[in-house]
Formats: C-alpha cells, structure tokens, sequence
C-alpha cells in the first residue's frame, strides 16, 4: 500500500532536522529499537538488549549546538565544559577567543568563570568544511588558512586565551597559534574543551590510528611545544562527562579512555568502518581495553607520531 501523501520519516541526531521541517519531538529512539510507520500508525519493538554507550565526541565536537541529545542540550553541555575548564586551569589573560565555530561555547564558558573579556580573533570561512575530517594531510593544511583569518586588531599586544574543542592531530592548534602570533599576540595560551584524544575511533569517526593522534605517548608539555605555544591545558575527563549530564556508563570515551564498549577484531581487521562491515560474523557485544590496539607492536598504525612532525601548512599554499 503507498505511504499517505504527507507522510514523512526522518533519521538524525537530536532534534534539529525534523524540527527544521515543523515537525513536533514526541522522544529520541532508543538503542536496540525498531520503529515501523505505516498506515496502521506507528508501532515499537525491541530487537536487541539496550546498552546504550553514546559517543561523547557528539557533546564536544560532532553535534550541531542547537542539537538535543538524549535530552541535553549540545549547546549547554559545551558552554558549561568551558566554564569546568576555567575552573580546572586558572590563566592570566587580556581576552578570550575561541576557535570559530565549534570552540566558541565552550570560549563563552571560559569567558563567564575566569571573567576574561570574551572576543572574537578570527573571521571565518563560511564555504570551507571541516579540516580534521578531510582525506589527506594536505587537504587539511590548505583548509586552515582558507577557513580563518586572525583580527590583527583584535590581537596585538594582548595575553590570549584560545579555546577549542579538542586537539586531534594538531595541524589546527599550530596553525591557529602561528596565526595569532603574526598577528601580534604577546602570548598565546591554548585551552581544550575535552580530554587528550589518544586512542583511535573504530565506530566511523576519521580518525583511525594511533599514529594520527598527536596526544599518544605524548606529555602536555611536549604537545604544547609541538604547537608552539606558551602553554596547553585540557579539561579532566570527569569534568567533560559531568558537562553532558549523562551517566558515564551510558556514554563511550573510547578515543580518550582507550575503553571499547564493543570488542574489537585483530588489527588486520581495525578501520574507522568496522561497524558497517558484514565479513566479521557478528562482533562481541562485551568492551575491551586499549591493549588490544597495541598488541601488535610492529604495526605502524599503532606507533607514536614524531612530536616536531607537525606539518606547517604555509609551503603548501605558497604551491597554489
């Protein structure tokens, strides 16, 4: 039988899509649930237990912020991690700025607990993607210095507090320092909205081996050298969770934690796809810790990065 000529079905994260289309949020489904709307209405069931383990990367990073995920506000969660951080690492400053788009609650946080004056440093790209998800190193270099131009204005002479969400490789963080630096900056001070990403995703997310994660076999001092500035400080893992008002069991902090909520394969068998694929015969529903990614100690995806191996993204454009 066709479907009724309005009817729709929508899939996404939080509630902004459907609301986009003036649809009303009745609630979100539940893991291991299965919806059926047909012309018999909408009926539920159950197809697998439920043991939710939600990524926490969608509170800090993914999300959008006028998203509501499992009935927290994505925008609040991300204001109230910067006002943790604040709490957790005190700074003497002249501004805060953060790192537009996805660093900027967590920088109105931080401005709201220190009493730093908030500031926008960079003007933004509105037609430049993402960086840290784009396919190639050099994609990512270039994408940088398109996407943002520094406020010389705005920056010279002052004591900067640069707030983003996370430091996955690090080409943005030495960027943005370098940037701020040119613009006459007399310090740079960067402050993380979430724990040292160290561990790789397996569940889709791009970034799917050790060597990647600038953060792994890394101190804080060493990471802030490698970025060049005056000083780096991330927000502790239990204030990144308390932010999101979720229990910790119901959340995975697998990149930060190196704790799998679902077991994983050998590591010929590791990749950021390895849920969607169908030649594993089902994969363990119980967690692993992060051993098993460094067992094989002769894979070179499970190696540290060099710390000075940071690429600077400014040859890459003088070739354009």
């Amino acid at each position: 039988m066709p479907w009724p000529p309005r009817a729709r079905l929508g899939r996404r994260v939080g509630t902004v899509r459907l609301g986009n289309r003036r649809a009303s949020f009745i609630r979100e489904i539940e893991p291991g649930e299965f919806i059926a709307i047909d012309e018999n209405g909408v009926r539920s069931q159950r197809f697998a237990e439920a043991t939710p383990a939600g990524c926490v990367f969608e509170y800090v990073y993914l999300a959008r912020p006028d998203a509501s995920i499992a009935g927290r506000s994505v925008y609040e969660s991300r204001v109230e991690m910067g006002r943790q951080l604040a709490r957790e690492n005190t700074q003497v400053a002249d501004i805060v700025i953060p790192v537009p788009e996805s660093g900027t609650p967590a920088a109105v946080g931080y401005a709201e607990e220190s009493g730093i004056p908030f500031a926008h440093g960079f003007v933004k790209n509105s037609y430049v993607g993402r960086t840290f998800i784009q396919p190639s190193q050099t994609l990512r270099q270039l994408g940088i210095r398109l996407k943002l131009n520094a406020l010389e204005s705005v920056i010279r002479g002052k004591r900067v507090v640069v707030v983003d969400d996370s430091i996955v490789r690090g080409n943005t963080q030495r960027a943005i320092v370098r940037m701020l630096r040119e613009a006459g900056a007399a310090a740079v001070h960067v402050k993380i909205s979430s724990p040292p990403v160290q561990w790789p995703c397996f569940y889709g997310i791009d970034f799917a081996s050790r060597a990647e994660l600038i953060a792994n076999g890394a101190t804080i001092e060493e990471i802030s050298q490698a970025i060049g500035a005056d000083s780096l400080a991330y927000i502790s893992e239990d204030g990144m969770i308390g932010a999101t008002q979720q229990p910790r069991e119901r959340l995975c902090t697998a990149c930060f934690t190196g704790q799998y909520p679902i077991a994983l394969p050998g590591s010929d068998k590791l990749g950021k796809n390895l849920l969607e694929r169908t030649d594993l015969g089902g994969l363990p529903t119980s967690g692993i810790s992060a051993e098993a990614v460094t067992a094989d100690s002769d894979d070179p995806a499970n190696k540290p990065a060099p710390r000075a191996a940071i690429p600077d993204p400014t040859p890459s454009l003088r070739t354009c």
